[in-house]
């Protein structure tokens, strides 16, 4: 793997509380041969400090120096623009990654590769939610958001995008030269985005049904993990604001790169969930 030129993107921002574990995590893994560029956003904690002590005792550790982005997505964006590289891996300040994540992520990318060198892939895998000590809370992300990768596999079926979060993704050259950069104004994160872009240039994203990495929450995460729970209906009344902003935002996306009209987006959204109920009844009866 020493010529794949991969990189490990890692956008920071205050993040000196958790920031070493998840950096010692990148360097046990059983993949090497790749360099880590950061950024960070303008921290007044001691997030530049240990940055700079990495950056000072490891050669493939890169911190870059520019002006603030004035946010995770726009962090990110920044990141995959300057730097140069074949793979691309992204990392949050505050996740702990598994030894084997990053090999197991490459070989499957080098599966999908040799099936059309010449396609966008982004692969991502599951994760294991847990808390701010890595204490498990849950053992699959997917299972407790109750996304259903396999429903949504092209652009038209592009109306919930969860699955995909940004610090399981890995992506290739082509799926970076998908991304429409005059858009990216209207991504709310750059997960959800880069996955759009994907899709729109019929290229393919594949879930690694694997828990790779502690996907922790402490109470001052971006985002955060999704659970089911916000998907119940009664949650969605509770909380109709937030559920009509999400949607909002990701119509905006799918807008921005001519997804086409709202009545299409309901159509394939209910098609979804039908598909979603029906897969969780069947686990049901299955365990029953």
């Amino acid at each position: 793997m020493e010529n794949k030129r991969i990189a490990i993107l890692l956008a920071t921002y205050n993040g000196e509380r958790f920031l070493r574990e998840q950096i010692e995590s990148l360097y046990a893994q059983s993949l090497q041969g790749w360099t880590v560029y950061v950024h960070d956003d303008g921290s007044t904690d001691g997030t530049k400090a240990i940055l700079d002590e990495y950056a000072q005792t490891k050669d493939n550790f890169v911190v870059l120096d520019y002006p603030s982005k004035g946010g995770a997505s726009a962090n990110f964006f920044s990141l995959l623009k300057f730097v140069n590289a074949s793979y691309y891996f992204f990392a949050d300040q505050d996740d702990v990654w598994m030894a084997e994540k990053m090999e197991r992520c490459m070989a499957r990318m080098e599966l999908a590769e040799n099936e059309d060198t010449d396609r966008p892939v982004l692969v991502c895998c599951d994760a294991c939610v847990t808390d701010a000590s890595l204490n498990v809370l849950s053992p699959s992300l997917w299972e407790r958001s109750g996304a259903h990768p396999e429903f949504l596999t092209n652009f038209d079926e592009s109306v919930a995008t969860p699955f995909v979060t940004g610090c399981t993704m890995l992506i290739n050259r082509k799926a970076k030269d998908s991304v429409l950069w005059q858009q990216t104004d209207k991504a709310t994160m750059h997960d959800a985005f880069i996955t759009l872009c994907v899709f729109k240039a019929h290229g393919e994203v594949v879930p690694l049904r694997e828990s790779l990495m502690y996907y922790r929450q402490h109470g001052d995460n971006t985002l955060g993990a999704y659970s089911r729970e916000r998907g119940s209906l009664t949650y969605k009344l509770k909380h109709i604001g937030y559920v009509l902003r999400k949607d909002w935002a990701l119509l905006r996306m799918l807008h921005a790169l001519g997804y086409g009209s709202i009545f299409k987006f309901l159509k394939y959204k209910s098609e979804y969930k039908r598909r979603c109920r029906e897969a969780e009844n069947k686990k049901k009866g299955n365990t029953e």
